[in-house]
């Protein structure tokens, strides 16, 4: 799709200078090289360049500025910006003076060309624009042109609504499924599908899948034979392989080819492979969307991991003061899930109690052994100080970015629904859901958990403790819901 195209890489590393040309140059594309900004320049007054990729920092003039000599000289030559450094403000500017996008190194191949492919269109376009131009009785050529320009506007929002539907993903769905449904409708086949391979059965197994009609996929397309030379190819181009009435398209993670995309075909006659092959640019861009999708999500997965681990060994620490803070963590984590699911709370409130719950104590390793571990009841001045774990486990939490909004949850969980607590006295639903509802559960295995001062109270008496406590220290409607729940035999 790019072969013959003339390219002029400028960068001040020869190295990347040439990891590029040795690309292209395997796509059958002209390639000319310059390692500054007169040098660049000299070469555009010598050759006829489509394309320049220009790099930002050079060592005698910024690449920025270099947009505005270029275009006034060469106007119809598409300009691709690349950096290793992100600044907003670079790209604005690049834009603003004609750059056709902007890459941030590292980049992948794929990516590149995917941009390529798209600069090249939009430059042949402007070219056979200005040449009509030229040439206002050629009415003929005029309404070429407005075909073409309608072509674009349909192509340009295309690509917005995959944009925009990747964007509408959340961290709940299934990207792979989401994708499928997203090939479906952008390409209006006839089916299509992903596929995991199991290349020692040598087969592809259906993982998700999408009829026009709305049906079950049949059972022909369940599973398909991965013959040797299918996925060599595949393995080999990285590209989009047609067979028989379906084309095939690798999602690559991290530069590993993970499953195909299939798109089908209508079989009407409208169309066929070889008219799906048209659509196979949308295909890549949806792949591509998809593939940072997941990227992103196997990012925030090991981080949000991370961060947890670390949360939960300072948990370790305080448990290596006083034994009774894992246990219980466990048990009002346990409580508030099974109190959770008796109102009906939505899978985010569920997670956040997930991550909460084995935590929300957290904040107890900033408070003294002599008030931590005291035997007795503490006095008011004690009282006041153990108060201050609540604030001490959010300002933990919160210098963990991600977790900023389950923090707030930790801070409130000693709030009481009268306004009468701690540390901001927030009332009613002020107070947030999950922080309402551990508050339900904590006061629960405190009463229901020997202590060094008094015994356990037994279920009847925690009940009516609850119900007591109803409207001034707990929810109404959680307190409702526990007394149900606990009524039904919950077992901590």
């Amino acid at each position: 799709m790019i072969e013959g195209t003339r390219i002029l890489i400028v960068d001040d590393n020869p190295e990347v200078i040439n990891i590029l040309a040795d690309f292209l140059s395997l796509n059958d594309c002209e390639i000319y090289k310059a390692t500054c900004g007169k040098e660049a320049l000299d070469m555009l007054d010598k050759k006829d360049v489509e394309i320049v990729i220009l790099d930002v920092q050079l060592p005698d003039m910024n690449g920025i500025s270099l947009i505005d000599t270029i275009k006034v000289s060469k106007p119809t030559t598409a300009i691709i910006m690349a950096t290793g450094y992100y600044d907003p403000n670079f790209v604005i500017d690049a834009m603003k003076k004609g750059a056709s996008d902007f890459l941030l190194k590292p980049f992948e191949l794929d990516k590149l060309m995917l941009v390529m492919m798209r600069v090249l269109r939009e430059r042949n376009l402007l070219i056979e624009k200005e040449n009509i131009l030229h040439n206002l009785e050629d009415k003929k050529k005029i309404e070429h042109l407005n075909r073409e320009l309608q072509k674009k506007i349909k192509e340009l929002t295309t690509m917005y609504h995959i944009s925009n539907k990747f964007n509408s993903i959340n961290i709940f769905d299934d990207v792979y499924e989401k994708m499928v449904h997203i090939v479906g409708e952008i390409l209006d086949v006839n089916s299509c599908g992903y596929y995991m391979p199991d290349r020692e059965a040598g087969e592809l197994i259906l993982y998700a899948g999408h009829t026009k009609n709305g049906e079950n996929p049949k059972s022909d397309w369940q599973r398909i034979s991965l013959t040797e030379d299918f996925d060599r190819e595949a393995r080999a181009a990285r590209k989009h392989i047609v067979r028989d009435n379906r084309v095939y398209l690798p999602l690559v993670i991290q530069g590993e080819s993970i499953g195909f995309i299939m798109a089908e075909a209508k079989q009407n006659g409208a169309r066929g492979a070889r008219s799906l092959e048209n659509d196979v640019f949308f295909l890549k861009l949806i792949a591509d969307k998809a593939s940072t999708q997941i990227e992103n999500r196997m990012l925030y997965e090991s981080l949000f991991e991370n961060i947890l681990h670390t949360l939960r060994s300072l948990i370790v620490a305080i448990t290596k003061r006083d034994l009774y803070t894992e246990g219980h963590c466990k048990r009002v984590t346990n409580m508030s899930l099974a109190l959770g699911d008796r109102l009906c709370i939505n899978e985010y409130e569920r997670d956040v109690i997930r991550v909460v719950g084995p935590v929300h104590d957290l904040g107890k390793i900033g408070i003294p052994d002599s008030i931590l571990l005291k035997p007795d009841r503490l006095s008011d001045d004690e009282y006041s100080v153990m108060q201050s774990h609540s604030i001490y486990g959010e300002e933990i939490m919160s210098r963990f970015e991600i977790l900023a909004k389950e923090a707030k949850i930790i801070r409130h969980h000693h709030e009481r629904y009268d306004g009468k607590g701690y540390p901001d006295r927030l009332s009613g639903e002020e107070i947030p859901m999950c922080s309402r509802l551990i508050a339900v559960c904590d006061a629960y295995d405190a009463m229901v958990t020997d202590r060094p001062y008094r015994k356990a109270l037994g279920i009847e008496e925690i009940v009516a403790e609850i119900t007591r406590c109803s409207g001034s220290q707990f929810d109404p409607a959680i307190s409702r819901a526990f007394a149900d729940v606990v009524r039904d035999g919950y077992e901590s």
